[in-house]
């Protein structure tokens, strides 16, 4: 039995690598706050899939708009998925065997085609293609509920066929030129794919108590934070990279892109808001604008060769590593100040290179950056969450049971059960005083 479950810690541990391009950053930055890895794997198993399943997410259909537009990244893009596709395989497979790792990758890759092959014909007004690109992915739905239901009978296909329901619905609506509501869609269907992993993780750990001991923890406030934080963090750098490239090439979609970026902003606020009062969520909502103005702007500098502008918004993107990595070290002292700095450098310093890739027409690192980045967010909200559940056991205690395996009941999640954290909400009006302070001190010196 030991064996079986320490096979089972390790495909999670390589599912986690597997997912990151840049393999020798990911490597050096080790979880800074983790328990014995015998009593997290139910829970990374958990985190593994929405994590892999939300990248799958916003890649396809990121690559889906460019190919209809005949963009040059779509390339770059399709190699992303693949990628992910293979993350997603060794990871089925070392749960399942080889032989449904090698037998899941035919069948994901048939929808990833499909969806494709659907994007260039709507875009063409190719009514008999868009019909046949539909018909394969009829076929799809009943090829992958067949596999699922095959290696596991509590799981259940329904919550993929959702969720490519909501792909089409994106592209239907960018084609329209309908951008506000074809990014809406991209956000629903990434947050989506964090209940489809769910529904995953509840099957598997149910089927599977021998190699996932520790299953009552995996849906526990402790586990649902971390997931929480990732997904936050995940769908900002996401989200970020999107507008801020849609900016450098001044696509029509680029204000909507924007305000995708927002609305995430805007989700903490409001969790902010429902603990604290309106005015609490406003001025985190304020700080966080000015945050996203600050990408834009560097974007705007970028885009038009002004030097000048670009390094002032570099200057504006950094100045605030050491003095957030202080005040989250005063809040959560288990998370040094050092380690704390790296980490959010990291994320600034990776939406930055896409955008220079990306600019310099080097499509391929674009995408490896993101990719790798958008892992690392994980490992922020791995790191953070569970620093502060370990400092408020009692606010993050785990559950006794796991939570139903069947996909009707349980779409409400833990995760939107409640807002974040008092202490989520502490450290956003530690961080807008840091920013106000930042914006003091520039204003006096511009006026020296």
């Amino acid at each position: 039995m030991a064996s079986r479950v320490t096979r089972a810690v390790a495909s999670i541990a390589l599912s986690l690598a597997l997912v990151a391009p840049v393999q020798a950053s990911v490597d050096d930055r080790r979880p800074l706050a983790e328990a014995s890895p015998a009593t997290r794997a139910s829970s990374d198993l958990r985190i593994a899939l929405g994590r892999l399943l939300g990248e799958h997410a916003f890649l396809v259909m990121e690559a889906m708009r460019a190919r209809s537009e005949g963009r040059p990244d779509f390339e770059a893009l399709a190699s992303g998925l693949q990628a992910n596709t293979v993350a997603l395989r060794d990871a089925l497979a070392h749960v399942y065997g080889n032989a449904a790792g090698r037998a899941f990758v035919p069948i994901w890759q048939q929808h990833i085609d499909a969806l494709f092959d659907w994007s260039r014909a709507t875009a063409a007004g190719n009514a008999a293609a868009a019909d046949a690109a539909l018909a394969t992915l009829q076929q799809y739905r009943k090829d992958l509920g067949k596999f699922l239901t095959d290696a596991n009978p509590k799981i259940s296909g329904d919550a993929e066929s959702h969720a490519l329901q909501l792909h089409l619905d994106q592209l239907t609506s960018f084609v329209s030129m309908d951008y506000a509501q074809s990014f809406a869609t991209e956000r629903a269907a990434y947050a989506h794919m964090f209940e489809f992993g769910d529904d995953l993780a509840r099957a598997i750990i149910a089927q599977l108590p021998d190699h996932y001991p520790d299953g009552n923890v995996a849906f526990s406030p402790r586990t649902t934070l971390r997931l929480d934080l990732g997904r936050l963090l995940g769908e900002h750098l996401v989200v970020a990279a999107e507008a801020m490239r849609a900016g450098l090439d001044d696509r029509p979609d680029r204000a909507a892109s924007a305000a995708s970026l927002d609305a995430n902003g805007k989700e903490l606020a409001a969790a902010i808001g429902r603990i604290f009062g309106a005015d609490a969520g406003s001025a985190f909502d304020e700080l966080w604008g000015r945050h996203i103005t600050t990408y834009l702007a560097y974007i705007e500098a970028v885009r038009d060769g002004d030097e000048a502008a670009r390094a002032d918004a570099l200057a504006s993107l950094h100045s605030y590593h050491t003095a957030l990595a202080e005040f989250l070290n005063a809040a959560i002292p288990a998370l040094s100040v050092a380690d704390l700095e790296a980490m959010i450098s990291h994320h600034v310093t990776a939406l930055i290179n896409q955008v220079d890739a990306a600019a310099a027409g080097d499509h391929e690192r674009t995408v490896a950056v993101t990719r790798e980045a958008y892992a690392q967010m994980f490992e922020v909200g791995d790191a953070l969450g569970t620093a502060i559940a370990n400092q408020f056991p009692d606010r993050f205690s785990d559950v006794k049971e796991i939570p139903p395996t069947d996909v009707g009941s349980h779409h409400e999640s833990p995760r939107h059960q409640g807002p974040l954290p008092w202490v989520i909400v502490m450290l956003a009006l530690g961080l807008i005083a840091v920013w106000t302070g930042f914006a003091l001190a520039r204003e006096g010196s511009q006026r020296q």
